[in-house]
C-alpha cells in the first residue's frame, strides 16, 4: 500500500530561508509532506508544546545547521537543539545536514556574542557524533537530503499515511491483525505439541543402537614427584553407549531451554561414570586429572536427537552474541519418560505374568 510521510524540518530561519525551500522542495518530490516553522499558526498556547505535538506526528525529522545557534528558551537551549533532542527521545529516525565550513558563511548568517559561538560549536560537534552530511550550497543541499531522506526511509520504514478510502475500517483492521497473530500462535503451538516422529526418521540409529562416543582424559600418577614432567598421561578412546543412554543423560535437562554446555557436561558425566574404573585401573595412586568430549561429537549427537525430532533449537540474543538454547520437543518429552520413569513394580508384575 502505497504510504506518504511527515517530515519535521528543523533549523533556524532568517539565516537559511534560501536552504529552507530547496529542502522543502527535496522532501515534496520524494512525496513526502513537510513540517516546519512555515506553517506554525499564530496561537496563544505553549510554543514547546505544540512543536513537540507536531515532532510526534512525523514519521521523519531533518534538521539542517548553518551558522546560527538560534533563539534559546528560559534555560538557554536553542531551540533547534531542544527539538533535535527531543526527536532522539523518541525514537524518531533523524538525520542532520551540517554546514562543511560556517566560517565561510557571511558574518549575517553567523552567531554575533562569544556565547553564541561556543554553544553553536558545541551543537557542531553533538550532531557530528551522529548521523550527519554536509553540504556547501543550498542547491547541493536539495540533492543530498533527497538521497539520504530516501536511503532513511529504506532503513527505517515507519508508519506513514494513506488515503482513508485506500483503507478498511479501523475495526475490520484490527480484527485482522488479531485473528493472524492468534493463527500464528496457533501454529506455533501445534508444532510444538506435535508427538509423531519426522518422515524418514525410521531409518536413523535410535533406540538399543549403540554409539561411539569419543573422549580425551588426562590421568595423573601421584606415586610421583610433582616436579616429574611424565607424572601426566593424555588418553584418548570411546565409550560405547545406547542412543537410548545418551539420551537419558541430558533429557532432564532440556525441558526447559538449555545451552549446549548443559548437554556436554551431560555426556561428559556419563562417559566418565562408565569409564574412569578402566582408566584409573584400581590403582590408588592414579587419578583423573581432567575429563573432555570434543565439540564434534557433541554436534552429532544434537544433530541425531534433532533429526528424531526430539530437539527442537531456538536462540537468545544476549549484549555481544546470539546463543543457541536447546529443548525437548513434545515427542522427546515422551520418549525421555519412556527411558528414565521408573515403572511400579505392580505394572511390571503384570506384564511379565
Amino acid at each position: 500500500m502505497e504510504k506518504r510521510y511527515q517530515v519535521f524540518l528543523s533549523s533556524t530561519y532568517e539565516d537559511l530561508k534560501e536552504e529552507r525551500l530547496e529542502v522543502m522542495k527535496a522532501i515534496l518530490e520524494l512525496d513526502c509532506f513537510p513540517v516546519g516553522m512555515e506553517y506554525f499558526p499564530a496561537a496563544n498556547e505553549d510554543q514547546w508544546t505544540y512543536i513537540s505535538d507536531l515532532i510526534d506526528q512525523c514519521d521523519y525529522y531533518i534538521l539542517v545547521l548553518g551558522g546560527r545557534y538560534g533563539s534559546t528558551d528560559e534555560e538557554g537551549i536553542g531551540y533547534t537543539q531542544k527539538e533535535y533532542e527531543y526527536a532522539i527521545e523518541k525514537g524518531i529516525p533523524v538525520i542532520a545536514f551540517v554546514h562543511a565550513d560556517p566560517g565561510a558563511r557571511q558574518q549575517k548568517y553567523s552567531e554575533s556574542t562569544d556565547l553564541g559561538r561556543r554553544k553553536f560549536d558545541h551543537f557542531r560537534r553533538v550532531l557530528r557524533t551522529r548521523l550527519y552530511k554536509e553540504w556547501n550550497n543550498p542547491y547541493e543541499l536539495g540533492a543530498v537530503v533527497s538521497r539520504s531522506l530516501s536511503q532513511l526511509i529504506k532503513k527505517n520504514p515507519r508508519p506513514g499515511w494513506v488515503r482513508a478510502d485506500r483503507l478498511a475500517s479501523e475495526e475490520s483492521y484490527k480484527e485482522i491483525v488479531r485473528l493472524r497473530n492468534l493463527i500464528e500462535a496457533r501454529d506455533k503451538e501445534l508444532a510444538h505439541l506435535r508427538v509423531e516422529a519426522p518422515t524418514g526418521s525410521g531409518r536413523l540409529a535410535q533406540g538399543e543402537e549403540v554409539f561411539q562416543l569419543e573422549y580425551r582424559a588426562t590421568l595423573s600418577d601421584r606415586s610421583k614427584g610433582h616436579r616429574d614432567v611424565d607424572r601426566h598421561e593424555r588418553i584418548s578412546d570411546m565409550s560405547s553407549h545406547s542412543w537410548d543412554e545418551i539420551f537419558e543423560s541430558f533429557a532432564p535437562y532440556l525441558i526447559v531451554d538449555s545451552r549446549e554446555s548443559d548437554i556436554k557436561s551431560s555426556l561428559a558425566r556419563l562417559v566418565k561414570e562408565s569409564s574412569e574404573k578402566k582408566l584409573v585401573r584400581d590403582d590408588p595412586n592414579i587419578e583423573l586429572s581432567s575429563f573432555y568430549i570434543p565439540d564434534r561429537v557433541v554436534h552429532k549427537v544434537i544433530v541425531q536427537f534433532t533429526a528424531l525430532g526430539m530437539l527442537e533449537v531456538s536462540s537468545e540474543q544476549t549484549d555481544k552474541k546470539t546463543v543457541r538454547l536447546y529443548r525437548l520437543t513434545a515427542l522427546g518429552r515422551r520418549h525421555m519418560m519412556e527411558v528414565s520413569a521408573i515403572v511400579s513394580k505392580k505394572d511390571r508384575c503384570s506384564r511379565e505374568g
